[in-house]
């Protein structure tokens, strides 16, 4: 018997050196994929990058009175110009952002930490200025862009009234043309 024994003691040992061999690869494995997943979720959240290329054109971008840095994020995923919700909150709080309503100019070839920077920046600018009463605070959320019937923004005024502003250069110029030809004449 002692010799079966000792092979029992033997197998004994090997089935417990697998199963050890097992449960450590099992754990090595788990590790790895978290570390991974924990990397990719890190790299998700810091990574900075830009949803177009430079030149992509100037978009008008609205924080109304009340949002929070995620209503901020959801209407900045739904527009294009960012594409992670978590990121754009934990660089909030990073870049101890704070968001003033009012209208911006945005565009999709600036990166996620331009943006906070940029919103930030601009709204210490508009808080200043309606401090100040330089400006309305009504009129920075609810100026309505004037365009033409191609969707183009009219700057200055609609075609009325740039087109009555220039009679009036045009009578206030024939006016001073007269003056000048009448004085010629009695002179």
């Amino acid at each position: 018997m002692g010799h079966r024994d000792t092979v029992e003691k033997a197998v004994s040992f090997v089935i417990g050196l697998a199963w050890r061999v097992i449960v450590i690869a099992l754990l090595v494995y788990a590790l790895m994929n978290g570390v991974r997943a924990a990397y990719s979720y890190g790299h998700g959240l810091m990574y900075d990058h830009a949803m177009a290329l430079k030149g992509a054109q100037d978009q008008e971008f609205v924080i109304e009175d009340g949002e929070k840095a995620e209503d901020i994020a959801e209407h900045l995923v739904s527009m294009g110009f960012i594409d992670n919700v978590d990121a754009f909150k934990v660089q909030s709080v990073l870049y101890e952002a704070d968001y003033v309503p009012g209208i911006y100019t945005i565009n999709k070839s600036m990166t996620m930490a331009d943006i906070i920077k940029y919103l930030t920046q601009e709204g210490v600018k508009n808080r200043e200025l309606v401090d100040k009463n330089l400006v309305d605070a009504e009129a920075q959320t609810t100026a309505a862009v004037e365009t033409d019937s191609n969707g183009v923004e009219i700057i200055g005024g609609s075609d009325d009234e740039n087109m009555i502003a220039q009679d009036a250069a045009n009578a206030a110029y024939e006016s001073q043309a007269a003056e000048i030809a009448g004085e010629s004449v009695s002179n």
